[in-house]
């Protein structure tokens, strides 16, 4: 039986996990899109391209639509929170968009309304499904590099379009009210996530339980950050519970082209880093504490490719690297098996309450704040 899904946000992201859906080898088959909402009149007539679709009047109507068993949540951020609920309160699974809420008191609504329907929930961070981000999470998990220790991700992404009609333009091209500018960046996650992976495993990702953070409004156009009251730039050292610390950092304006994606995890025995993902990084073993007579620890070093990569986890095709792929992958496996996806609401959780803590830390001027964690 084909799981029948709907949309709602029919922009560029959800067309493209449609296509995914449609036509990868690991996903084709296996769904059937049937109904779409967006608000937009063009948005709409992309969605009657498709054919015999139903265009939904609202996300109620949507919900409503006779067979439907899940939703793909790609609308603006300040909606999903809400959505998800309301989805997984009709019996529907559900496949969010990052970040799973902008607003702490709706974490635990959503992990209720999870537990509540039986419904499979999965929190799209795909960028803990990097193929890097996987090696690094599988060198933590089976001890190769012994105890984590230390991890560093950044999503360093210039997102200055989002503000820009028609997303370009120079400085006479008027300005336009933007999601990006409800939270500060590291609440869109993209580096917290990896970093819980790389400390734990992509099947235990290591929740962080305290946050210092920094925000500045240094960008822009004479110092005019564009995304006001949102930071253009934000960093985070997290601890966990065995000591580790994490530093990760995001950006709305970031003066390089293309985006820095990075993952670095570091054990008591030996480092794995990748300074930019989707080129070779770098894997050191050390040999216990044996010092050599260069004053270096004793061990080998080797460059880690795509290949070497691939010798422990299963090369993908697709967009971002075979991520989106891996993580509906995971979903659709989910629900046709009735078990719990990778990143449940209580894994999601975790994620999106260490980014508004670090928010809080930074709105705070660096004060030290603790972060709930969720188990189970």
């Amino acid at each position: 039986m084909k799981i029948k899904y709907g949309v709602v946000g029919y922009g560029l992201y959800a067309y493209s996990f449609k296509e995914e859906l449609r036509n990868h080898p690991k996903l084709m088959g296996r769904t059937k899109f049937i109904v779409g909402y967006d608000p937009d009149p063009q948005a709409q007539e992309y969605i009657k391209k498709e054919g015999n679709i139903k265009i939904a009047k609202n996300f109620d109507d949507l919900l409503d639509t006779p067979e439907l068993d899940a939703v793909m949540i790609c609308s603006p951020p300040q909606f999903h929170a809400q959505q998800v609920i309301a989805a997984l309160e009709a019996g529907v699974h559900v496949f969010s968009e990052i970040p799973m809420c902008i607003k702490e008191k709706n974490i635990e609504k959503i992990i209720a309304a999870e537990q509540n329907s039986g419904k499979i929930y999965q929190l799209d961070e795909n960028y803990c499904f990097f193929p890097e981000v996987l090696y690094a999470g599988y060198l933590a998990s089976s001890g190769k590099i012994g105890p984590t220790v230390y991890a560093e991700s950044e999503y360093l992404h210039d997102v200055t379009y989002r503000w820009r009609k028609d997303t370009h333009g120079g400085l006479n091209t008027p300005r336009v009210d933007s999601w990006y500018q409800l939270f500060d960046p590291l609440m869109y996650a993209h580096s917290i996530g990896p970093a819980q992976v790389a400390l734990g495993g992509i099947e235990n990702p290591e929740p962080f339980i305290e946050v210092v953070s920094y925000a500045n409004d240094i960008g822009g156009y004479k110092g005019d950050p564009i995304c006001s009251p949102a930071k253009p730039f934000h960093i985070g050292l997290f601890k966990t519970k065995t000591g580790a610390i994490a530093k990760c950092a995001n950006a709305y304006l970031f003066a390089r082209e293309p985006s820095r994606i990075m993952i670095q995890v570091v054990g008591r025995t030996g480092t794995y880093e990748c300074y930019e993902i989707g080129k070779p990084g770098r894997l050191f073993l050390a040999k216990n504490h044996i010092i050599t007579r260069a004053q270096h620890r004793k061990g080998k070093s080797k460059i880690i490719d795509d290949k070497c990569i691939a010798e422990i986890i299963e090369p993908v095709e697709g967009v971002f690297y075979g991520a989106q792929v891996r993580i509906m992958d995971d979903w659709l496996l989910a629900i046709e098996n009735n078990t719990k996806s990778t990143f449940h609401a209580k894994i999601g959780a975790n994620f999106c309450m260490a980014g508004i803590a670090a928010s809080k830390s930074a709105r705070s001027g660096g004060t030290p704040h603790k972060i709930k964690i969720f188990t189970g």
